[in-house]
């Protein structure tokens, strides 16, 4: 039964490759730059150090993965991998590189720099994001210099799909292999990173911009423009307004900005379904949160169909149920939405224990006062508009919210990673399912909010046993009725999101820019 399906994977890799091949084989003109704005610094240029959404987006344009997501169909394509395949037991990936593909100083990329980074990756000394996802390798082997096999300890369906999501892109062996650590190549990390991406730094103005130039010897081809730029502008509105101007040519965009641009000749919208979500995520390490009653209280009391009209400018949707809805493949569970109540919020609350005390705060029987603070990052409109709306919901109910707007690539960032904040707004996206196991078992890469639930860990576990969709699908449906049942954070809205380009820049895929970017030798000016 396996080896059937080990021969759709190598099919549907042969037909995605001729499906890149003939979107660069295209008629556009060639030339110009393309100003891309950042919300913050990026932390690093090596793509698998720790990092944050700024790194991410200029990262993906200067390195390439084995596997990609085709931002326009939002499926899983070859990269630096023209193929790949699992063997029966699903324990061992083989992965086939283009050949002829080189470094930005010229070097041969071969299968010993993709050994090279893997090997990284699963050294806990270097912190990689993606530590998780390479625990259970127990091996990297080089066939020859254009084959690489990776053997793991436990079946994992998803692990070409996971290749793709953005911190195991591959990096250079003769650049790197000399440091005993990757944060020790001070000079690679915030200056001058060698990649293979269709993209390379020419110049860097930490704080202000980052100037790269195409790469002529890229492997999916020449791209279009000439060059890209990454400005550094954390404010939202600020970008916008630069957009308008001619300042920036391409900005993720949130539904409070869409008026400001609707009208303007010069600036073109794409909406998109992202099949992800804005989330408030409350950390389970706190006391506060860990009956899992008081979260669905929470829930009940915030009105989030509400929250969507006015500050998602009736776009999306809400839901309790933790897959999009563009994921077809996956029925939806069978569980009531939470609709907006407090005082059934207030009752849910009593029985857990927590009652109004003498100044109206609630407080258990031990004195414990109800208080927590919402962690914002500055920047998103949108969240930074959620963030207050929510503090009034829960101080109508008596809980004494502090609300604390910080830094992206500051605060917000640094409590994140260290797993300390009481509660925080975030999106996720889930352009595949590996992203649901990513955020919701108990070793999830971004399971910041410290959750833990046994029997989630075991039915993903499943989940990656089986290339069987159907058995998946079945799977996944028991997980999504235990997260209604633990909620591992509070979803606030599944979200339409928009980007706004300026009218002469062609080939705007209709997803975010991050996801974009690996895509972005496809760009050009009219």
């Amino acid at each position: 039964m396996l080896t059937h399906a080990r021969r759709i994977l190598v099919a549907l890799a042969a037909t995605a490759t001729i499906a890149v091949a003939s979107a660069q084989e295209m008629d556009a003109p060639r030339g110009g730059t393309v100003q891309i704005p950042l919300a913050t610094q990026p932390a690093t240029f090596n793509p698998i150090l720790p990092s944050e959404l700024a790194a991410a987006i200029i990262n993906w344009t200067m390195f390439s993965p084995l596997t990609a997501v085709n931002p326009w169909t939002n499926t899983l394509e070859p990269y630096l991998a023209h193929s790949w395949e699992a063997n029966d037991a699903i324990t061992e990936w083989t992965f086939h590189l283009v050949e002829g593909v080189t470094w930005h100083d010229g070097e041969p990329l071969t299968a010993h720099d993709v050994k090279f980074t893997f090997d990284r990756i699963r050294d806990p000394a270097e912190g990689a994001t993606t530590l998780s996802d390479m625990a259970g390798v127990t091996e990297v082997e080089v066939i020859d210099d254009l084959t690489v096999r990776v053997h793991l300890e436990e079946p994992d369906a998803f692990f070409a799909d996971r290749l793709a999501l953005g911190g195991n892109e591959i990096i250079p062996e003769h650049v790197l292999g000399e440091y005993e650590l990757l944060a020790d190549a001070t000079e690679f990390n915030t200056a001058a990173p060698i990649g293979s991406g269709p993209f390379r730094m020419v110049r860097a103005e930490p704080g202000s911009f980052f100037e790269l130039t195409a790469n002529e010897d890229f492997f999916l081809g020449t791209p279009f423009l000439d060059g890209l730029v990454f400005r550094v502008v954390p404010d939202g509105n600020t970008r916008v307004t630069q957009l308008m101007t001619g300042q920036l040519d391409w900005a993720d965009l949130e539904a409070p900005q869409l008026n400001a641009v609707r009208n303007n000749p010069n600036v073109e919208v794409t909406t998109f379904d992202s099949l992800g979500y804005q989330l408030f995520a409350l950390n389970f390490q706190n006391p506060l949160f860990q009956d899992p009653q008081v979260v669905k209280a929470i829930t009940h009391a915030l009105d989030r169909e509400s929250m969507r009209q006015t500050v998602a400018g009736d776009l999306g949707y809400v839901d309790d149920v933790f897959v999009p809805a563009g994921l077809e493949w996956i029925p939806r569970p069978d569980v009531e939405y939470r609709a907006y109540d407090p005082e059934l919020a207030l009752e849910m609350l009593a029985d857990a224990g927590w009652t109004p005390g003498d100044d109206g705060i609630l407080v258990n029987e031990d004195g414990e006062r109800f208080e927590f603070y919402i962690l914002v990052d500055r920047g998103d409109v949108q969240r930074e508009q959620l963030g207050l709306i929510i503090q009034q919901y829960l101080e109508d109910i008596g809980m004494d919210v502090e609300y604390i707007l910080a830094e992206r690539g500051g605060r917000w960032l640094e409590e994140t990673q260290a797993q300390t904040f009481d509660s925080r707004l975030a999106a996720f996206p889930l352009p595949n399912i590996d992203w649901a196991q990513r955020l919701y078992t108990t070793d999830g890469p971004f399971n910041s909010q410290s959750y833990s639930n046994a029997r989630v860990d075991d039915l993903f576990r499943q989940v990656l046993g089986t290339i069987d969709q159907d058995e998946q699908a079945r799977l996944l449906v028991e997980i999504g009725e235990e997260l209604y049942d633990d909620p591992p954070n509070i979803v606030l809205l599944y979200r339409d999101r928009m980007t706004a380009s300026r009218a002469d820049v062609g080939n705007i895929p209709p997803n975010n820019i991050k996801d974009s970017m690996p895509f972005s030798h496809l760009l050009f000016r009219r």
